[in-house]
Formats: structure tokens, C-alpha cells, sequence
């Protein structure tokens, strides 16, 4: 980071955080002399990191932006052109380039020991993406919708970082339990997952294996009850036990521990863990940092283009995935290396804002301090006053409470 080109823009410098020499493809850069496979993979890394909504304003931003004859290898693109080289790019190439920017993070945060007294945490979870009615076919979900999804892991480092590891994308009609032997493999890290990847038989293997799990599983799910722990009185937690999973029909070979609390809610939640070092009480702060995974899918959903998918071919959207997994990972890769106190969002938004301007100028912006040094406005021990209606003059105004006019818009006529 210390290396900085003079003039060098931010996206430049995004970049070059990452290896693009090494992605070749024979039969696709075959005679290609500017739109290459390392160019192309440039160019939809660049869309996700300025959140560029289409191929089409991809285009013209390439054609008004200085710089891109050094950025890209070019300085004009067909959409038609960008889109047909998306859905043909293979899609280990993008994946490759996600591993080699998730080796990046791994290094950096290599040290960090995870969340106190419950160490590494691996979340488990997926998510999914609709498609259209039409050309969504091949996606076919159910007689309403047609989806992808993202089986994705995330790594929790320390309690304010966390960034995706493996990501699997697939058809709607895949099940989470057909690919969880893949997210849940590393014996140092606990692996949390939610009620639909209950599974006897891949339980049993990670508890033969000693890899760590917690999982949360719903009421019809029967447990039997060896031996029962006690529990600190006015506690969260109703029942602390070693339970066999499962009935005569079929059940699990190895015994678990059950966890059954409530939250301040009063909903009931039930946990198996193989996790016999913790508190009752931590296995319940284990689970709940579950939800992470889930503000990850709402965070990438809102500030990536990962909603709006830019292709309805399969490739196509395997890829945008990859590149927008990408992108969240270079963006957090500035924040952990800048030793900012900024969100991953903020430093995102000022990557955007500063785009076209030098690397210097940004990390002054990253790091400029507030010029208040007052301590801003105060809330106030007492409720603000009541809005005072005003038409403005051109608008109408009622009080609450007051009722509807009793002149409705298809009042029937007295004969």
C-alpha cells in the first residue's frame, strides 16, 4: 500500500491489489488484441466497485472516462460485445480471482483469534436471487419463482470483521444440505447454521471428525434426553442436556448437547452443539452471531450490483457473483490495511466518489478528521413540539385523527 504511483487513480489502484496477469484464456484471446480475458475481468471488477448498473452505461463511462486505455487496454466497448464475453468468460476464472483476493484477507487478519471466549466462527447460510417468469426457466424453483442461489460462508475474524471464504452458486432447487460437506471442513473454526441444514448423517461426521458446529433446529426435531445440566436460575436458558438426536425410525450415532433459550422477545430458539467448552449462556451468544450472515446478503444486496442480475445465462450470473464477492472483498482489503475506523460501506462510498481521482487525494478523505469539535447537537430530555400544519399554499392539510371527508369518490347518488 505504501507503493504509490504518482497520479495513480483509485481504480487503478484497486487494481493492482489483485493478480489479473495470470487469468488467460487460449480460446477466447485468440486474435484478441485489446478486449482480453485479463481486460474484460478488469472491466466487471470496475462495475461492481463504481456500481455501473448496466452494460450500456458500462459502455459509455468507458468512453468518457480518461485513463481507460491504461485501465482496460481500451478506450471504446460495445455492450453487445461486453455482455457476449461475460456469458462466455469460464467461470473458474472469477472464481480464481475471489481465492486470490480471499488469500489476501486471510494473510491480513491471519492473527485475530475471532470473537472472545468463542474464537473463529465460520457462518453458514445461502441466499437466493430471483429471476424473470421467462427466460428464468432454467431456474425453476417453484410454479411462483425462479432463483439462484449463493451457499456462501463467512469467516468472522473479530467482532467487527467479516468477509465471504467459499461461495457455490447454484439453481434454486439445489438444497442447503447437498453442498454443506463443502462450507463446513475447518476443525479450528465453528461452523453456526440455521434449521435447514439439519442432516444426521453429516452430523455424526463432524463430530467423528471434531469439527466444531452449532445449529439451530426446529420443534418437530426429536431429541432424547441422557443426562440434564443445571441452569443458573432467571436465566435466558430453559434446558441444558446431552440429547441423541432422532427416533427408532432413524437417529444419530453420536450424543450432542441441546441448548433451549428464549430472547428478549420470548421466542424460543433449540441449539445442537458439539462445543462442550462453553457456558449455556455462550452457546446462545454463539448463535446469535449468526445474523451477521445475514446483514452480509442485505449488505451486498444494497451496495452491489448483485440484485439486478445483468445476464439470465447461467455463466453470466455465476460470474457477476463472483466479481461482486470480489469487490466486497478489495473494499474491506482497503479498510483492514488503512487501519480505518470508517465502515466497509463508507470506505466503498468514497472509492466511488473519488474514482477518477488519485490514490493520494482518497486516503486523505479516508483519513481526514472531523473539523467539529463541538459535541454536535444533543438529544433533548423532553419530546419536540408538535409540527404545526402548513398548506404552503399549495397543498391540503387535515389533522390526524380527524375523518375522511364523507364526499368518496364513488358515492352512490340518492334516486
Amino acid at each position: 500500500m505504501d507503493n504509490i504511483i504518482p497520479n495513480q487513480t483509485v481504480f487503478s489502484k484497486c487494481l493492482s491489489f489483485l493478480p489479473f496477469e495470470k487469468f488467460k484464456c487460449t480460446s477466447l484471446d485468440n486474435g484478441v488484441k485489446k478486449l482480453t480475458t485479463a481486460n474484460l475481468m478488469r472491466i466487471c471488477l470496475t462495475m461492481q466497485l463504481g456500481n455501473w448498473k448496466s452494460y450500456e452505461e458500462t459502455e459509455e463511462r468507458i468512453r468518457a472516462m480518461e485513463g481507460t486505455e491504461e485501465l482496460f487496454g481500451l478506450t471504446s466497448i460495445s455492450a453487445s460485445q461486453l455482455c457476449r464475453r461475460v456469458n462466455a468468460l469460464p467461470s473458474v476464472l472469477p472464481r480464481q480471482l475471489f481465492l486470490a483476493a480471499v488469500t489476501q484477507l486471510n494473510e491480513l487478519t491471519s492473527n485475530r483469534k475471532g470473537i472472545p471466549s468463542l474464537g473463529r466462527l465460520h457462518l453458514v447460510d445461502s441466499s437466493s436471487l430471483l429471476l424473470g417468469p421467462t427466460l428464468g426457466k432454467w431456474t425453476y424453483f417453484t410454479k411462483h419463482s425462479n432463483c439462484v442461489k449463493l451457499h456462501t460462508r463467512i469467516v468472522v475474524t473479530d467482532p467487527g470483521t467479516a468477509y465471504p471464504d467459499m461461495v457455490i452458486p447454484s439453481t434454486g432447487n439445489v438444497d442447503d444440505r447437498e453442498v454443506m460437506l463443502e462450507l463446513v471442513t475447518d476443525p479450528h473454526a465453528t461452523h453456526v447454521m440455521d434449521r435447514g441444514y439439519v442432516d444426521y448423517k453429516k452430523m455424526d461426521h463432524w463430530v467423528g471428525n471434531q469439527i466444531p458446529f452449532a445449529m439451530r433446529i426446529q420443534a418437530k426435531h426429536k431429541t432424547n434426553i441422557i443426562k440434564s445440566y443445571d441452569v443458573p436460575d432467571g436465566s435466558k436458558v430453559k434446558l441444558d442436556a446431552l440429547v441423541v438426536m432422532g427416533s427408532t425410525f432413524r437417529s444419530m450415532e453420536q450424543p450432542l448437547r441441546l441448548v433451549e433459550f428464549t430472547d428478549e422477545e420470548g421466542k424460543e430458539y433449540r441449539v445442537v452443539t458439539n462445543r462442550w467448552d462453553l457456558k449455556a449462556e455462550e452457546v446462545t451468544e454463539l448463535y446469535r452471531h449468526r445474523w451477521i450472515i445475514e446483514l452480509f446478503f442485505k449488505w451486498m444486496k444494497q451496495h452491489l450490483r448483485l440484485v439486478k442480475l445483468q445476464s439470465t445465462q447461467p455463466q453470466g450470473i455465476w460470474n457477476q457473483i463472483f466479481f461482486a464477492m470480489t469487490a466486497y472483498c478489495v473494499t474491506l482489503y482497503v479498510r483492514l490495511v488503512e487501519k480505518t475506523k470508517k465502515t466497509t460501506w463508507k470506505v466503498l462510498t468514497l472509492l466511488r466518489i473519488h474514482s477518477e481521482r488519485t490514490w493520494k487525494s482518497f486516503l486523505h478523505e479516508l483519513h481526514r478528521l472531523p473539523e467539529r469539535k463541538s459535541k454536535g447537537r444533543q438529544k433533548r430530555q423532553h419530546p419536540p413540539n408538535e409540527i404545526e400544519l402548513h398548506d404552503a399554499g399549495v397543498a391540503i392539510v387535515k389533522p390526524v385523527g380527524v375523518s375522511t371527508s364523507s364526499m368518496a369518490k364513488y358515492k352512490k347518488t340518492r334516486k
